[in-house]
């Protein structure tokens, strides 16, 4: 029997939790009601928000060892169910721009405990591909304008192209795949090829530490040298286009759960209409549209303002997860508890065949 994708909006709501920290305001000290409480905690409480609710919740912590680590979320008794996904895809698209190496770090070392927790979530026997990514497509070589700075293009906290001759300006920077192969590794929507492979492919029955290795080794390798000028939202639709060739593979139509992450600390300057971008995505998923999850590590001011980029990871149905990606000590919740166990709970509810 098919599924709607209300009825997978609805089992995944009380997951689907937003990782929220308001400008002037200390999550920590913020109450369901959205009374302030007294700081000083030790419990490791984090604010989430699911739907049109607040609430406070504690995450268990195991601070023995060398740092903290956050426990895994039980294990799903698979039982009598039987998931419609046999195949997990996951792009990260990570903003390649001057100033983001200690969030590509951050992002590599929060990888392992997502991939720890999805293991221990999902079935046997899932087959995985995880790739990443860049947000740079002008092709431009190091030193030029906007690349990786010096671009005579400004911007505001969350937006940028807000006149005609902004718009213009980025335009003569702004060159798809559509137009010709610039040849630059992971930029215009091509997957970033590290230790020769484009993704990486294994399975939730193989052990962890491959996957592990090659994807904390691809996000620390994208660098710094891409464009100032970021564009996720068109990388993640031309990762998913025909229009790349060498991406071929990586996205499974069927039975295949495509899960969107991106890591950017700066506006989003793609110049096509976002549903344009979104089409993209949805003719690479088009037996299974539902199927297609987002998640972000983005400046608060992104679902704040509705910019760009949250227009597009809400345009798939449901609320994306998302944290400050100032707060690097959040992204193993976000990227490994929540993420993790929301991938479980799509995987039961997707349609099968």
């Amino acid at each position: 029997m098919r599924h709607t994708a209300r009825v997978r909006r609805l089992a995944l709501a009380p997951l689907l939790a937003l990782l929220t920290a308001c400008p002037g305001s200390d999550p920590a000290q913020m109450t369901a009601s959205g009374a302030m409480t007294e700081p000083g905690s030790s419990s490791g409480g984090i604010i989430i928000t699911t739907g049109d609710a607040t609430t406070l919740t504690t995450m268990a912590t195991d601070t023995s060892g060398p740092g903290v680590k956050l426990d895994l979320p039980p294990a799903v008794d698979m039982g009598a169910l039987t998931p419609g996904c046999g195949a997990v895809d996951i792009l990260f698209v990570v903003d390649n721009s001057k100033s983001m190496a200690e969030y590509q770090m951050a992002l590599a070392a929060a990888f392992p405990q997502f991939v720890d927790a999805m293991f221990a979530n999902l079935q046997k026997d899932v087959s995985l591909h995880g790739v990443l990514t860049t947000t740079d497509f002008t092709g431009a070589a190091v030193g030029e304008p906007c690349c990786p700075d010096a671009c005579p293009v400004g911007n505001t906290l969350c937006t940028i192209g807000s006149n005609e001759d902004e718009v213009a300006l980025i335009k003569s920077f702004y060159h798809p795949p559509t137009d010709s192969d610039n040849g630059v590794n992971g930029s215009q929507g091509r997957l970033f090829s590290f230790d020769d492979l484009s993704y990486f492919e294994t399975s939730t029955s193989d052990d962890p530490a491959a996957l592990k290795q090659w994807f904390t080794g691809a996000a620390i390798a994208a660098g710094e040298q891409g464009s100032s000028l970021e564009m996720p939202v068109a990388a993640a639709g031309f990762a998913a286009s025909a229009t790349n060739p060498g991406n071929a593979g990586f996205i499974r139509n069927t039975d295949a759960i495509l899960l969107i992450v991106f890591l950017t600390n700066d506006p989003d300057a793609s110049l096509e209409s976002v549903d344009s971008y979104r089409d993209m995505v949805l003719a690479a998923k088009a037996n299974c549209p539902e199927c297609v999850l987002t998640a972000g590590l983005l400046k608060p001011c992104v679902p704040a303002e509705n910019q760009r980029l949250w227009q597009f990871m809400k345009s798939f149905g449901d609320e994306p997860i998302w944290a400050d990606i100032e707060k690097k000590a959040d992204y193993a919740a976000v990227v490994g508890k929540s993420l993790a166990t929301t991938l479980t709970e799509a995987c039961l509810n997707i349609p099968v065949g």
